[in-house]
């Protein structure tokens, strides 16, 4: 496989990725090839996501489908493990008491003292109110539903942010 059939090979990955979640992009088989189905699918993404619809991966339209890639492995992805966390312990809500709640808070309270602009939370082992308006202001800023609920896509995208302080 050429250097360039890899890279259209991971586009097309990516797209197909994208897919999995959003029913609105056309899906993919990756195959090296930038045919009709890789145009259409690209082309799909840019009228998604408000760019123009003319099948050129651009710089701005590649960096926003690693964006978007990324966010969709994480919803079909497991729950990354900084404990022993598992899907059983998922998802996380108002009330809930348990050790994952404790690893949840003690996630929120180091992202809220790097991050000036996003509330700090004591750490405990109960789902409480400070808690889910933490939660609700990190899914606003990642652009996933603010339910103040931690599901598997909460849960990933926090972890990540946790584990690699991006």
């Amino acid at each position: 496989m050429t250097e360039k059939e890899k890279a259209v090979s991971e586009l097309q990955g990516y797209l197909r990725n994208i897919s999995r979640v959003d029913s609105d992009i056309l899906r993919v088989v990756p195959d090296g090839i930038f045919g009709e189905e890789t145009t259409a699918s690209v082309k799909s993404f840019q009228g998604k996501y408000g760019f123009e619809e003319n099948g050129i991966v651009d710089y701005a339209v590649w960096t926003r489908i690693i964006e978007e890639n990324r966010k969709a492995v994480f919803l079909f992805s497991e729950p990354r493990q900084i404990a022993q966390i598992s899907n059983e312990d998922l998802p996380l809500s108002y009330g809930t008491q348990s050790n994952a709640v404790y690893h949840l808070k003690t996630m929120l309270l180091y992202l809220g003292q790097k991050h000036s602009n996003f509330n700090e939370v004591t750490v405990g082992n109960v789902f409480d109110s400070e808690t889910e308006s933490s939660v609700r202001q990190w899914q606003r800023a990642l652009r996933i539903p603010d339910n103040g609920i931690v599901d598997k896509t909460t849960w990933n995208l926090l972890t990540d942010y946790y584990l690699t302080g991006s």
